[in-house]
């Protein structure tokens, strides 16, 4: 356990040079985040951004990652017998979006 924490809170100093080394711009995490810009700064200089604030930020700096455990649920989902046919899903979109 302890080593999660230590983990994290490695991964939380690290966070920093990740955004500035990343292709976005810090309007892009302002925005994201729903921050003001000095709050941004404040929070980026002392690495206070709260928990669901650093899962958002993780998400937007690796996509790739994300997007690879996505089809790996997707598949296992798929294992499992998960699955729903395709008109379903199409009357569920249409309900969803009022299409």
């Amino acid at each position: 356990m302890i080593e999660i924490v230590e983990n994290y809170e490695n991964y939380i100093n690290t966070l920093p040079e990740l955004i500035s080394k990343s292709y976005y711009k810090a309007d892009f995490f302002i925005q994201k985040l729903g921050l003001k810009h000095a709050t941004y700064y404040r929070k980026l200089k002392s690495n206070s951004f709260t928990h669901q604030e650093v899962k958002l930020i993780t998400t937007l700096l690796f996509p790739e990652e994300i997007l690879m455990q996505e089809l790996q649920k997707s598949e296992e989902d798929i294992k499992a017998g998960r699955t729903i046919n395709f008109e379903d899903f199409k009357q569920k979109l249409k309900i969803k979006y009022n299409i």
